[in-house]
């Protein structure tokens, strides 16, 4: 899959992001199902342009708004009733209705867009259909094959409820058996008669069904630019400039973000920039270097798929492919471990490397599962292999001697700037509360870095802070 497959999209945070982006009508619903990358920078564009323009609305129309999405909200599905039309087949009056009532909302819901809202987002007039379906113009939420479209249909039912009145008054219960005879064979007429009504309309029907289409299309954009509107406004999400290189100022997770707000806990932002080739990122263990990768791969593909990101700045190119690989991957059915189910995936990225002219890769902690020594030499080959292709990858690592000079280097500052004895005495006071000290008192942010420099060595500062045996701990010290 060119664009993360359904796993890594979980993994990243995106199907959070999709689940929570609020679209009302069955239009709009399908649009998010149906979400994908934009593939040329001039639809991209428009798409922010648009997005742009909707999240203006939503702060200055706000009960436009309000009154569209409750419009959107009593929308029903007729696509499929529309597209039977549009092939021949005679309506029912169940159909009919569902037509009725739904193309009367986009008159309402045209009545509001069409004064706000862009030009491309304008429905079209459907007054014709309403006038087909309401001949009497009564302008009511209902469909009966009425009386004025058939005067043959309109005496047929007179005398069906004449006769109805003789079979209420009839004494006589021979008459009353004789009348009911003749009201079936009236019912009779009159079901012949609305069917050729129906077939009638259906027919008059059909010349309007393109229009129709067109008006369900711009209601289905219309809902999922709003939620994306939403969306950017509930997180302060900003438009990402379409350039050259990939850069990031202030950027965050929403998963994550919500994660730690329960747990009274701050994101902290981060800022990245990536030139075309390959970028080794180090740091020490819990240092957050997986959420890094995350929270760039999330931001690439929502960009890629015209939403704003969830940055303060950002400079995002136009992307073929996009690639995840996490530290976790494994295949147990087909009888893989992780460095196997790796070794799969990494055929699949180079086969993207190969085929496509520029895309992104991030690979977290990559041969991790194999042993150290040839681990290192897998991890310093792909990432002199990626320097090869336009292309943009990222690879965290724990493996020291991996970056050469020509290797741009990003590492976690983690706990190099802390008090360590300060923080020993906070968690000898609260060791409950160990792991949680140790998170907030790490430093998640990125530096830029020479390339000689050494993966961080935290392992042991974490365990000792956490808690291990003296001696173990002296032990280990002196392999150092």
């Amino acid at each position: 899959m060119r664009y993360l497959d359904l796993k890594n999209r979980e993994k990243i945070g995106l199907e959070y992001l999709i689940n929570n982006l609020t679209t009302i009508s069955p239009y709009g619903n399908q649009k998010k199902r149906d979400i994908a990358p934009i593939k040329d920078s001039k639809t991209l564009k428009e798409t922010f342009d648009h997005l742009e323009f909707f999240i203006k609305k939503c702060q200055k129309n706000k009960k436009e708004i309000q009154k569209i999405e409750l419009l959107l909200m009593k929308l029903k599905n007729i696509s499929n009733i529309v597209l039977n039309l549009q092939n021949g087949k005679t309506l029912d009056e169940v159909e009919l209705f569902e037509l009725k009532i739904n193309t009367m909302i986009f008159m309402e819901i045209k009545s509001i867009t069409n004064n706000i809202f862009l030009k491309d987002f304008h429905l079209v007039d459907l007054s014709s259909v309403i006038d087909i379906l309401d001949p009497g113009s009564k302008k009511i939420s209902t469909f009966y094959i009425y009386n004025e479209y058939s005067k043959k249909l309109k005496e047929i039912r007179n005398k069906k409820s004449k006769i109805e009145k003789l079979i209420f008054l009839a004494k006589d219960n021979e008459l009353q058996i004789k009348l009911k005879e003749e009201r079936r064979e009236i019912v009779v007429l009159e079901n012949c008669e609305e069917s050729k009504v129906k077939i009638d309309i259906s027919k008059k029907l059909i010349s309007y069904t393109s229009n129709i289409l067109i008006n369900i299309n711009k209601v289905k954009n219309i809902d999922f630019t709003l939620a994306k509107a939403k969306l950017a406004l509930k997180y302060g999400a900003n438009r990402p400039i379409i350039g050259e290189h990939i850069e990031f100022i202030g950027m965050f997770n929403p998963e994550i973000l919500e994660t730690l707000k329960v747990k009274n806990q701050e994101f902290q932002k981060l800022d990245i920039l990536l030139k075309n080739g390959n970028t080794i990122l180090t740091g020490a263990n819990m240092g957050g270097k997986s959420v890094i990768l995350k929270t760039l791969t999330l931001n690439l593909i929502l960009a890629q798929m015209g939403f704003y990101v969830f940055s303060d700045h950002a400079t995002i190119p136009l992307l073929n492919f996009i690639q995840f690989l996490s530290d976790d991957i494994q295949d147990v059915s087909k009888g893989l471990s992780s460095f196997g189910a790796e070794i799969i995936k990494l055929r699949e990225i180079t086969g993207c490397l190969t085929t496509y002219d520029k895309g992104f890769i991030a690979l977290d902690e990559f041969a991790r599962g194999t042993n150290p020594s040839e681990g290192k030499k897998f991890v310093k080959g792909l990432s002199n292999y990626m320097k090869n292709f336009d292309s943009f990858s990222i690879m965290a690592t724990h493996y020291d001697g991996v970056v050469d000079d020509l290797t741009p280097h990003y590492q976690v500052v983690g706990l190099k700037n802390i008090n360590f004895d300060s923080l020993k005495r906070k968690i000898d006071l609260n060791n409950q509360n160990s792991i949680s000290l140790i998170q907030k008192h790490m430093d998640y942010s990125i530096e830029k870095i020479h390339s000689n420099f050494e993966v961080p060595k935290d392992a042991l500062n974490v365990a000792t802070l956490i808690g291990i045996d003296e001696n173990l701990k002296n032990i280990i010290k002196k392999l150092y």
